[in-house]
């Protein structure tokens, strides 16, 4: 049976901000952990969770293995790590393999432009999208690998605001094909840099995720907040940009939402406000489509 007549919706997306706790380890990897292995008693299996623990972002890779390896183990899971440097590398057979019998795709943070590169239209990531549309395997991205998962990602310099002409935009992995993801959020204010890069693309929702905080998707039900911050979301879909005199900056029907933790929503609740509602439906089809 191919992936597109099998009955299951696309699996879990996991979208965390960065500097979750790995060493306790915490709510962010515990509520992770939980929410697959809740996902998997549904099919009744019988081993313990496989997880591929992808470093290709980090440029301290065997560092983030030291610490996700005994935090995986320690919740129940089988962990392996994987990480390729070179574009040959994500068509190795190993790695294909390691993917192909994975439950849980874990992309570590480091440089979401390195990750991207390397893995961008190769057999690697051919296999990530199929595998999730299928409802078989399981994503989640924390910093630098949350924001790999977008239709396009933030790059460059942390302060770069709306001053000056307009950047291109970085392509990214695309697994949530309608979001814009940016991590450390609230904590390395970031704000400004989301709404500019919503507004160079309004068809995006832009999605900014706090440290310790993750936003975890089910495509064909809903989305939780976990951790100890918030997910901030930003539609720019009916905004209009103006750029005033004096390099003033007005935007105007812009919508805003923010999520804190413990937050639960259900993607066809009648009773939300509309505005809301629109936002939800958005996330949940760009967790369904693969772009």
């Amino acid at each position: 049976m191919s992936p597109r007549s099998s009955a299951r919706p696309p699996a879990l997306l996991a979208l965390i901000g960065g500097n979750e706790d790995r060493l306790t380890p915490g709510t962010v990897l515990r509520e992770l952990i939980a929410a697959c292995d809740a996902d998997r008693a549904a099919r009744a299996p019988s081993d313990p969770l496989r997880i591929v623990v992808l470093s290709t972002a980090s440029g301290e890779p065997d560092l983030l293995w030291s610490q996700y390896e005994p935090a995986f183990r320690a919740l129940g899971a089988e962990p392996r790590w994987l990480d390729p440097r070179e574009r040959a590398q994500a068509a190795d057979p190993d790695a294909l393999a390691a993917v192909s019998e994975a439950d849980l795709l874990f992309l570590t943070g480091g440089d979401q432009e390195r990750l991207v590169d390397v893995l961008i239209d190769t057999p690697l990531h051919a296999l990530i999208r199929e595998r999730h549309r299928a409802g078989a395997l399981a994503i989640a991205g924390t910093s630098a690998g949350a924001s790999s998962l977008g239709a396009h990602m933030p790059v460059g310099d942390l302060n770069e605001q709306f001053a000056g002409p307009a950047q291109p935009l970085h392509r990214a992995l695309g697994l949530m094909p309608a979001l814009v993801v940016d991590q450390h959020f609230a904590q390395r204010k970031r704000h400004a840099r989301l709404l500019h890069l919503v507004t160079l693309d309004s068809r995006r929702l832009g999605v900014g995720i706090d440290e310790d905080t993750a936003l975890l998707i089910r495509p064909d039900a809903g989305l939780r907040v976990v951790g100890s911050g918030a997910v901030t979301v930003i539609d720019a879909a009916r905004a209009t940009d103006r750029r005033e005199p004096a390099g003033v900056v007005a935007l105007e029907n812009l919508g805003f939402a923010l999520f804190p933790a413990g937050t639960t929503l259900s993607f066809n609740d009648p009773d939300l406000p509309a505005h809301l509602l629109r936002m939800l439906r958005t996330i949940a089809a760009s967790g369904s489509l693969v772009g």
